[in-house]
C-alpha cells in the first residue's frame, strides 16, 4: 500500500531554505525522501552511484568483467580498422572511449576500497583493481597500439581533419605509452613493468602505514609529569597507562601518544622537555615505513633514468606548467625569502615574546633558533589569549551549520556562473549510506540542463576531505545510449559528470535527555572556520569537473596538468576567506541572525596568527618533495637515507626546523604527488593573481565569474593552462609558460 506523503520543500517560498534543511534536519530530510515515492523511495533497485551493475558486491566484480569484455572488443575493432580512412580518423576517439570505459570502473573501484563502509564492497574494489591493473599494463605496452597511434599524429592528411582536441588527446596517449617504456626491448620493458607495479605495491603500503608511529609511549621522568599544572590531564595519563600497559618503572611515567592527550600536552604544558618528547614521539615514524619510501623513491629514479630522464622530477614535470625541477626549486626559494622578509619573521618575534626566557633585543637569526616545532602550539595559544575576544559569550560556528554554508555556495554559483544546487532523492541502494549521503544536481540556469551531479558524505567515518570522480564528462561516441543510461547519467549523447565529495565533520549532536523526551532537539553539524575553508576547497574542484563540456574525457574538468588542478579550488578559499562573502551567506542555526562582521573579524584575526609561517612550512614540504625525486638519489650509495635528507634541508631551511622525527614517513603526498607538491603553491600563487584581478573589488561579480568559467574552467585540460591564465589575465608575459612566466606568477 502507498503511503500518501503532503510534504512541500518549498511551502516557505524559499529554495534555499529548503537546500538548507536537507543538509541540517533529519527529519526534514527524511521526509522530502518519503515524498519522492514514485522516483525513489518505492523505486526498483537504481544501483550505486545509478550504475545498474551496482546493486551488489558481486555487481561490481561483474561490471569489471563486462567493461573488460567490451575493451577487448574495443581494441579488436580498432586494430582491424587500421588501415581505412575512417578508422584512422576515428581511432583517437575510440582510444578516449576505451580510456573512459576502464576509468569507469577503476575510479569506482578505488572510490568503493577508500570511501565504503561496507567489508564485502571493499574486498570486490580489491579484486576489480587487481582485474583492470593487469590489462592497464597490457594496453600501456601493447606496440601495435602506439605504432597505430604514432602513425596517424605523422600523417598530415589525417591530423588535418581532426579537432585540435582530438589531436591533444592524441599527443597525451602517445606521451603515455613512451613514458611506460614502449620503446624498450621486450625483456626490459617486462621489468619496467615489473619496478612499476612494486613501486604501486610500495606506495599503497605507505600510504597505510601513515597513521603508525614508532612508539606510542612516551617516558618522561616522575619530576617532569609532576610539573605539569592540569591535574585532570595527570589523571587521564595515568588511568589510560594503568588500563593499557603493564610497564612500570621508578621514577618513570609513560605517556601515551594517542588520542587527545599528546595535542593537549603540546598546547598546554609549560616543560619545553616533555613537549619536545611529545613531539617527536607523535612525528616519528617506524623503521619499516621508512624503508618502504627509500625503496619507491630509488626505484622511481631508477624508473626514470630507464626512460632516459635525469631524475624522476624531471620525468614528472617535462608536460606540467612548471616544466623543470630547476623552474621549481628558483620558485620556492622566492616564495621563501618573500615570506620570511613579509610575515614570517614577525609572527616568529610574536610567538618568540611569549617565552618566558625571551630577550628583549634578540636577532631574527636568534628569535628563528629559538622557536623549536613543538613550541608551536603552546607559543601560540598564549599569544591568542592576548588577542580582544569581541563576543566572548559566542560561537562562530553557531552560524556554520553545514546546510548553511551549501545553501551559500549555491547562491554564490547562481551569482558567479548562473549555476545552481538542486537536491534529488536517491533510491535506497543508489548510495553507500541512505540516510547520510545527499545527491545534488547541479543545473544550469538559463537552460535547466543538468550539468552534472554530487554525491555529498559529509560525516564519513574513513576519509579525510577528498574529491573523488566517479565519471567524467563526456560527448558518447557512437555508444547505444539505452546501453550507457544504464550504467552513467546522460544528457542527450553528453556522459554527464558525476563527483563524490566526502568529509569526515562531526555528526549531528542529539541530547540524551531530547531523546527520552521525546523531542527530536538535534543540532545540524556545525563547522569551525577551517571546515569552511575545506568545504569551499572541495567544492572548486567539483564545479571545475561540472562547468567543463569537453568532447572527450581525457582532457576532462580536472584531467589536466597536475600543477593547475589545485587552481579552482584553491582559489574558493579567497571567496570564504572573505567576509563580503561569508556575512552574507551565514546564519545562526537557531534565530537566522547573519554572522556579526566583528565576530568574524576576531575569530579570522586568531586564526590568521601565523599564515606565513604555514606557508613557509608548506614550501619546506614542497622543497624536501624535490630533494627526494631529484638526481642525487641515482649518485648515492645504497646507504641512501631520506631521513638524512630530510634533516639537513630542515637545518638549512631553519623556521621550526625539525631534525630529531622522522615526519616525512607520515607525509601522503611524497607517494601520490611525487615531486608535484609544489602544485598547491603555485596555484595560490596564481589565484592570488586572479582574485586581485578579477574579484577583489566584488567577489559577487557575474562578468568576473563569467570571464573565470569561459577563459579557465570550462577548458579541462584542452587548452595550455598558461594560455588560459594569459587570456584571463590579459597578460602576453604569463601566456608565453616560460621562466618569466613563473617568475611573473612568484611576485606579490
Amino acid at each position: 500500500m502507498t503511503q500518501n506523503f503532503s510534504f512541500n520543500p518549498f511551502s516557505d517560498g524559499s529554495a534555499y531554505t529548503h537546500l538548507r534543511k536537507v543538509f541540517d534536519d533529519q527529519k526534514y530530510y527524511n521526509n522530502f525522501l518519503k515524498s519522492s515515492s514514485s522516483e525513489t523511495f518505492l523505486s526498483p533497485r537504481s544501483g550505486l552511484f545509478r550504475n545498474k551493475y551496482l546493486s551488489t558486491p558481486n555487481g561490481l566484480v561483474e561490471f569489471s568483467k563486462t567493461s573488460l569484455k567490451n575493451a577487448k572488443a574495443l581494441v579488436e575493432e580498432m586494430v582491424n580498422d587500421k588501415s581505412s580512412t575512417s578508422g584512422k580518423l576515428q581511432y583517437i576517439k575510440k582510444l578516449d572511449q576505451l580510456s573512459d570505459l576502464l576509468c569507469r570502473v577503476i575510479d569506482m573501484a578505488e572510490f568503493v576500497r577508500v570511501a565504503h563502509p561496507g567489508h564485502k564492497w571493499v574486498n570486490a574494489a580489491q579484486q576489480t583493481h587487481e582485474i583492470m591493473y593487469e590489462f592497464m599494463n597490457q594496453l600501456n605496452t601493447n606496440v601495435e597500439l602506439y605504432s597505430i597511434l604514432r602513425d596517424i599524429l605523422e600523417d598530415p592528411s589525417i591530423v588535418s581533419q581532426l579537432s585540435d582536441e582530438e589531436v591533444k588527446v592524441g599527443e597525451y596517449l602517445r606521451q603515455d605509452f613512451e613514458r611506460s617504456g614502449i620503446h624498450m626491448d621486450p625483456k626490459t620493458r617486462d621489468n619496467f613493468v615489473k619496478i612499476t607495479q612494486h613501486i604501486s605495491v610500495l606506495g599503497s603500503h605507505f600510504n597505510n602505514e601513515m597513521q603508525n608511529l614508532d612508539n606510542y609511549w612516551c617516558a618522561v621522568s616522575t619530576e617532569e609529569f609532576d610539573s605539569i599544572e592540569d591535574d585532570q590531564l595527570k589523571r587521564e595519563i595515568l588511568a589510560y597507562q594503568s588500563n593499557h600497559t603493564n610497564i612500570k618503572e621508578k621514577d618513570t611515567v609513560y605517556i601515551p601518544v594517542v588520542s587527545h592527550i599528546p595535542y593537549t600536552i603540546l598546547g598546554s604544558v609549560k616543560s619545553e622537555n616533555i613537549r619536545r618528547k611529545i613531539w617527536v614521539a607523535l612525528h616519528s615514524s617506524p623503521r619499516d615505513q621508512i624503508d618502504t619510501l627509500d625503496k619507491f623513491i630509488t626505484y622511481r629514479a631508477i624508473l626514470a633514468e630507464m626512460l632516459g630522464y635525469q631524475s624522476f622530477a624531471h620525468y614528472q614535470l617535462e608536460h606540467k606548467m612548471a616544466k623543470t625541477p630547476e623552474n621549481v626549486v628558483a620558485f620556492l626559494s622566492n616564495l621563501q625569502k618573500s615570506l620570511l622578509e613579509h610575515g614570517v619573521i614577525k609572527e616568529l618575534t610574536e610567538l618568540y615574546q611569549c617565552k618566558p626566557d625571551a630577550k628583549p633585543n634578540a636577532t631574527a637569526n636568534e628569535i628563528i633558533e629559538s622557536v623549536k616545532p613543538w613550541d608551536r602550539d603552546y607559543l601560540l595559544t598564549l599569544l591568542q589569549q592576548k588577542q580582544p575576544d569581541t563576543h566572548p559569550n559566542e560561537n562562530i560556528s553557531d552560524y556554520l551549520s553545514i546546510g548553511t554554508i551549501i545553501a551559500g555556495l549555491s547562491k554564490l554559483f547562481e551569482c558567479l556562473y548562473q549555476v545552481e544546487f538542486v537536491p534529488v532523492a536517491t533510491s535506497k541502494d543508489e548510495t553507500w549510506d541512505y540516510n547520510q549521503v545527499r545527491k545534488l544536481e547541479v543545473r544550469d540556469q538559463t537552460t535547466k540542463r543538468p550539468l552534472g551531479f554530487l554525491y555529498l558524505d559529509f560525516w564519513s567515518n574513513k576519509v579525510h576531505p577528498s574529491h573523488f570522480t566517479i565519471v567524467c564528462s563526456r560527448r558518447l561516441n557512437n555508444e547505444p545510449i539505452s546501453e550507457m543510461s544504464k550504467i552513467v547519467q546522460l544528457d542527450g549523447d553528453y556522459q554527464l559528470p558525476v563527483i563524490s565529495l566526502i568529509c569526515n565533520f562531526p555528526k549531528p549532536f542529539k541530547s540524551t535527555i531530547g531523546r527520552f523526551a521525546g523531542i527530536d532537539n538535534s543540532k545540524p553539524t556545525l563547522l569551525n572556520l577551517d571546515q569552511v575553508d575545506t568545504l569551499f576547497h572541495e567544492m572548486g574542484h567539483a564545479m571545475h569537473s561540472m562547468l567543463g563540456r569537453t568532447e572527450l574525457h581525457n582532457l576532462s574538468g580536472t584531467r589536466c596538468a597536475t600543477d593547475f588542478v589545485e587552481l579552482p579550488s584553491v582559489l574558493m578559499e579567497s571567496f570564504s576567506k572573505d567576509p563580503r562573502i561569508l556575512c552574507e551567506i551565514a546564519r545562526h542555526y537557531e534565530t537566522d541572525k547573519p554572522l556579526p562582521r566583528d565576530l568574524l573579524d576576531s575569530q579570522v584575526q586568531r586564526k590568521g596568527l601565523l599564515d606565513a609561517s604555514e606557508t613557509y612550512m608548506q614550501s619546506k614540504m614542497a622543497m624536501l618533495d624535490q630533494k627526494l625525486h631529484s638526481a642525487d638519489i641515482l649518485q648515492s650509495t645504497a646507504d641512501y637515507s631520506s631521513t638524512e635528507v630530510y634533516h639537513n634541508l630542515e637545518a638549512q631551511l631553519k623556521v621550526f626546523s625539525d631534525q630529531e622525527s622522522t615526519w616525512h614517513g607520515k607525509f601522503p603526498h611524497l607517494f601520490s604527488y611525487g615531486a608535484v607538491y609544489y602544485s598547491y603553491l603555485l596555484d595560490r600563487a596564481i589565484a592570488e593573481k586572479i582574485w586581485n584581478a578579477l574579484f577583489k573589488e566584488d567577489p559577487w561579480s557575474r562578468a568576473a565569474g563569467e570571464k573565470l568559467r569561459n577563459r579557465v574552467l570550462k577548458w579541462g585540460g584542452v587548452k595550455d593552462p598558461w594560455e588560459c591564465l594569459g587570456d584571463l589575465l590579459d597578460d602576453d608575459d604569463v601566456r608565453k609558460g616560460d621562466e618569466r612566466s613563473m617568475e611573473t606568477i612568484a611576485r606579490a
